[in-house]
């Protein structure tokens, strides 16, 4: 029984359990739920202990304000008295049983335990500490009260009377204490400290409290959401690949009749003429075999299957054959053909996919370039970055946001839908290729008749010099 309990153990892969052996698509989508419920929740938090500690800040406040108006309406001092002992006096309680006069029973007599409000309001005073200076005329000290505080001494008291007596206002903050300013009869000024130091100290421990539970409530919910992520995107995972099963069967499906399609164009031009029938049916079907070819890709891509055949490819070389074909394409289009390739750039990926985004990139460039016009394709490397950028001319730049270029069957108006243009779906193969390994691919305006795909990937090392390195 441990055994077998062991070896379940062993088998279990957290990798798999928190789902990062998904598809792409599938792991964006998750990441974007769970971004989205902890940034509301984040939100809720932060108004929530904001709250919390401004509301607490304001009632410490409030009560050194409620003191410091006490204490400046009594010369300085609290009632000698205590409130029990006063409300005797005033009749309002009587002595014997502490309930009103003419009462026999009262549900919370004065001094109750129960009483919280009662018994906060009556011990205030002894609990606040303060202090208070006079100052004479002549903006001397002449008398100095400091015997409710232990944290200021005679000298220091005066020093701080000093300085809130100098300015105009007669309420405001020094450090630590509240102060407040009034004119005597005899017309010294009385400056009263109340030491808020307290209730500071116990609004800075609540607020680290309630940071240390939001961060953990944080921690937590998102280890939930994370967790329970994956059932809340399981409908659109299911959709998802229900999608990408029927475009890997139809994209296979339509290569038989394609290929049929084709011979038998074959052998009507063998037995007769070319002719502008046969012309069109051989063009529709480059057409279609593009768009299947291109949807199979994208279906590849979001499978991470490439992820799997990484190798070490000469990507310099790999270029300039992927570029050789298009020599004859420009030719027939009366177009001005560039390549410019580095020698000597490697990359760690697969060369199936590499060959395919190149192709992608120069038959869009062949496609909407315009007759007589130019193709210029670059391969350079600086800061282990490589850079792979086919350049065309054109009539027409589409207007916006270069980017939705890359979305799947998008079209611009102007330069994008000419009759034999393609279905919109080559750039996002190509895109779901430079992601695939670990890149980026970007359109960029050079003029009003030019435009440049630029894709970014990740430099590798020459084989053997890796070896050496090592060694």
């Amino acid at each position: 029984m441990e055994q077998s309990s062991w070896i379940k153990w062993k088998k279990w892969n957290p990798v798999r359990f928190f789902g990062r052996q998904e598809a792409p698509m599938i792991r964006k989508l998750r990441r974007k739920f769970v971004l989205t419920a902890m940034g509301a929740l984040l939100i809720i938090l932060v108004l929530l202990l904001g709250f919390i500690n401004a509301g607490n800040f304001i009632q410490v406040e409030r009560r050194a304000e409620a003191m410091l108006t006490i204490l400046l309406d009594h010369d300085g001092t609290f009632r000698q008295e205590r409130p029990a002992e006063q409300a005797v006096n005033d009749g309002n309680v009587d002595r014997q049983t502490g309930n009103a006069p003419g009462t026999e029973e009262r549900r919370d007599p004065i001094g109750a335990p129960g009483n919280f409000e009662w018994n906060h309001q009556v011990e205030a005073p002894f609990e606040t500490r303060y202090f208070s200076v006079v100052i004479a005329a002549d903006g001397t000290a002449a008398e100095t009260n400091v015997e409710h505080i232990a944290a200021v001494t005679s000298a220091q008291a005066d020093c701080y009377a000093a300085e809130a007596v100098s300015g105009e206002r007669t309420r405001g903050h020094l450090g630590p204490y509240l102060y407040g300013t009034k004119t005597l009869e005899n017309g010294s000024a009385l400056v009263v400290f109340v030491d808020r130091s307290s209730g500071l100290a116990a609004a800075a421990d609540l607020m680290r409290s309630t940071l240390l539970i939001g961060a953990a409530a944080l921690v937590l919910m998102f280890l939930l959401v994370w967790l329970l992520s994956g059932m809340a995107v399981r409908p659109v995972v299911e959709s998802l690949e229900k999608q990408k099963q029927f475009i890997s069967d139809a994209g296979h499906e339509l290569k038989t009749p394609l290929s049929i399609i084709s011979a038998n164009v074959d052998v009507l031009e063998m037995d007769g003429e070319k002719n502008d029938w046969t012309i069109s049916i051989r063009h529709q079907v480059r057409r279609m075999t593009d768009l299947v070819n291109n949807m199979l890709t994208l279906s590849r891509m979001e499978e991470d299957l490439v992820r799997q055949t990484f190798t070490e490819v000469n990507l310099s070389q790999l270029v300039r054959e992927s570029a050789e074909p298009y020599i004859a394409t420009a030719r027939a289009g009366n177009r001005s053909y560039h390549v410019d390739i580095r020698e000597g750039i490697w990359m760690n990926g697969d060369r199936r996919s590499l060959m395919e985004l190149c192709g992608l990139l120069l038959d869009n460039a062949m496609k909407y370039s315009d007759k007589g016009g130019s193709v210029h394709l670059s391969l350079t490397a600086e800061r282990r970055r490589i850079l792979l950028e086919v350049a065309n001319t054109c009539d027409a730049i589409p207007e916006g946001n270069l980017d939705r270029l890359f979305e799947r069957f998008y079209r611009a108006d102007a330069s994008r839908s000419r009759a034999g243009g393609g279905f919109g779906i080559g750039l996002s193969a190509a895109k779901a290729i430079c992601e695939c390994h670990h890149g980026s691919i970007r359109a960029v305006r050079d003029g009003d008749h030019i435009i440049r795909f630029q894709a970014s990937l990740p430099e590798g090392k020459e084989p053997g010099s890796r070896k050496a390195g090592n060694q």
